[in-house]
């Protein structure tokens, strides 16, 4: 008696530490999915800026364009020759406000790719350790479905029949 006591507070203990680990393991996974989903709507948010400011990039260069045809035209009205000095002065302001707008969409495309970069390295690691977690999990449903009850499987896998039976208690919880 003593010994099938011992032994059910055994499996009792596995089947709860079996029992955190799941837990744990699927807090852990939602924390990434949400942190994933945050830096996606950050990087979306940085590609509408950058495309903002390429318009405006865009915009002041299609004024700058007008601007010198308008002066040119101008001058050729008035008889005068086109002086260049005159009109790099005058076009001055236009040329510092593209190299501003330019800085920034540098700076913002830099930055984007740097979060890519980093969102796809936690994207791999999500995706191999989701891989590579639990490959008895996948096995003892793949084995399931193809009609194994827990004892067939637990033995083919080498592997507890309880054990077995909690995986696809969890799994019949999640589907």
């Amino acid at each position: 008696m003593g010994e099938i006591d011992t032994t059910v507070l055994a499996i009792g203990g596995v089947a709860l530490a079996l029992l955190i680990v799941v837990i744990y393991m699927a807090v852990k996974d939602r924390e990434t999915s949400r942190k994933l989903a945050m830096m996606e709507a950050g990087i979306d948010a940085m590609n509408r800026e950058i495309f903002k400011l390429s318009k405006g990039v865009e915009q002041v260069r299609k004024e700058m364009r007008e601007e010198l045809m308008r002066l040119e035209l101008e001058e050729r009205q008035n008889g005068r020759e086109v002086d260049e000095h005159l009109l790099n002065r005058k076009l001055q302001p236009f040329v510092l406000q593209i190299q501003h707008l330019q800085e920034r969409v540098d700076a913002m495309s830099e930055e984007l790719q740097e979060r890519v970069e980093k969102l796809d390295g936690k994207v791999r690691q999500v995706a191999f350790a989701s891989e590579h977690a639990a490959p008895d999990e996948q096995k003892i449903l793949q084995l399931h479905a193809k009609g194994m009850d827990a004892e067939s499987i637990a033995k083919q896998l080498r592997l507890g029949k309880g054990e077995v039976e909690l995986v696809l208690k969890f799994s019949k919880i999640h589907d």
